[in-house]
């Protein structure tokens, strides 16, 4: 069972014993990602994750950081999200003091020089330039922006190129301050380590952290009403599609069985979607669908790529499939099936120390605590079949429907007409 402590200044750990294991992962969340940014701060979170691995005094630039984890077969990486920003290690258990070492050293004492700056504002403009030149990512930010409009959950986490060309080291360091700080910081361990001999060493690693004040997310705005189609004209051989609708907060109670939905619907190989549209119609190499929690809010998506010519019967049928389960609901098999795959992926997920690291972080970030995995199992096993059709029932509504298209398609009437549930 995963042990929770609370250090000076609000730094919350979060240690799990894995004893049968030879690794260990850390994952340390600084709870600012991109729904705390100001409009004209869009990508500052993310530009700073870039500069915290561009080298520390001690370790003055990022080769040395990297290879003090890389050179004893560890792994070290970063992202940011809506929420959060995480960094994480995963090494051989016997480096944990070192893993400790070099994210402490990287969170508290960054360079952040000019030059820096200018060199990362060019990885950064290029990473968002690639972004825009992939239609199969780009339309999952489209679809945001269809959806959401001018707020954060619209907008590309990295930013737009205005923005961060425009951003001085700084308002950049300023922010990075803000953020930084002992109680904006969640630290989770897992793997075959000692509890006290961790807290020791966090204790005295982030000395240098200051206690700063809770960051305060911005509220969600209202999605835009739908049904509504976007494209943008892309002169290539395929479409590339979101079927985008409005999901569940992170706190609904209302959320395990949107898991079950989504599974069912579109979220393997088994589903619906992928069985109707791949393997009966063979109008698309894969299709699938996700669900994103946000604090306030949620989203629920089906996305694929097909041929042009077959971009109005590839609507057609996923949104068939979409009104079937709307009136028809689940099968008992069907149900019982998918709360077999759910448990299973669960337990399989305990096997690896970065996954019980991240689930851990992730879990106190969003509810305060760690919901066991039999907590979930049980509330999975407890799902009726009229839960998921309330779920349906809640996603599936004509007026949060957004078509979001890549490609190039210049008659969207016959698409229009199918955007009814």
């Amino acid at each position: 069972m995963p042990e929770i402590h609370v250090l000076d200044g609000g730094l919350r750990v979060v240690i799990e014993p894995l004893p049968h294991t030879h690794s260990v992962s850390l994952s340390c969340t600084i709870c600012v990602g991109s729904g705390h940014e100001d409009d004209d701060q869009s990508g500052m979170a993310h530009f700073v994750e870039h500069l915290l691995f561009k080298g520390t005094p001690r370790r003055p630039n990022p080769k040395i950081l990297i290879e003090t984890i890389e050179g004893v077969g560890g792994m070290i990486d970063a992202y940011t999200n809506v929420e959060s920003t995480v960094y994480s290690v995963k090494v051989a258990h016997i480096h944990l003091e070192r893993a400790i070492d070099v994210l402490a050293d990287m969170l508290q004492h960054p360079n952040m020089s000019v030059v820096d700056v200018d060199k990362e504002r060019r990885v950064i403009l290029e990473e968002i330039s690639t972004t825009a030149d992939t239609p199969s990512e780009l339309v999952h930010l489209l679809a945001d922006t269809a959806m959401w409009g001018a707020q954060p959950l619209g907008r590309d986490i990295a930013g737009s190129e205005a923005t961060v060309g425009r951003f001085q080291r700084d308002a950049l360091y300023a922010f990075y301050q803000n953020s930084y700080t002992r109680s904006n910081l969640i630290i989770s361990v897992a793997g075959n380590v000692d509890s006290a001999q961790v807290l020791a060493l966090i204790n005295a690693a982030f000395v240098d952290m200051p206690t700063g004040t809770p960051a305060v997310i911005r509220p969600t705005l209202p999605a835009l009403a739908g049904p509504n189609v976007s494209v943008q004209f892309d002169d290539s051989e395929q479409v590339h599609f979101c079927v985008s609708l409005l999901g569940l907060g992170m706190d609904d109670p209302d959320r395990w069985a949107m898991l079950v939905f989504d599974s069912v619907v579109g979220g393997n190989s088994t589903s619906r979607l992928f069985q109707e549209i791949r393997e009966e119609r063979a109008l698309a190499y894969t299709i699938g669908s996700y669900s994103r929690e946000f604090r306030d809010a949620g989203k629920w998506v089906v996305s694929a790529s097909v041929d042009t010519d077959t971009i109005d019967e590839t609507v057609t049928a996923v949104m068939n499939v979409l009104r079937d389960v709307k009136a028809n609901g689940l099968t008992q098999e069907e149900l019982a099936q998918i709360k077999e795959q759910v448990k299973g992926g669960m337990l399989l997920s305990l096997e690896d120390t970065m996954s019980v690291s991240s689930r851990n972080g992730s879990h106190m970030l969003r509810y305060g605590r760690i919901i066991s995995v039999e907590d979930v199992i049980s509330s999975v096993e407890a799902l009726t079949l009229a839960d998921i059709t309330r779920v349906a029932l809640r996603v599936l509504q004509p007026d949060n429907l957004h078509l979001t298209m890549i490609g190039p398609v210049t008659d969207t009437a016959i698409v229009a007409k199918q955007l009814h549930l």
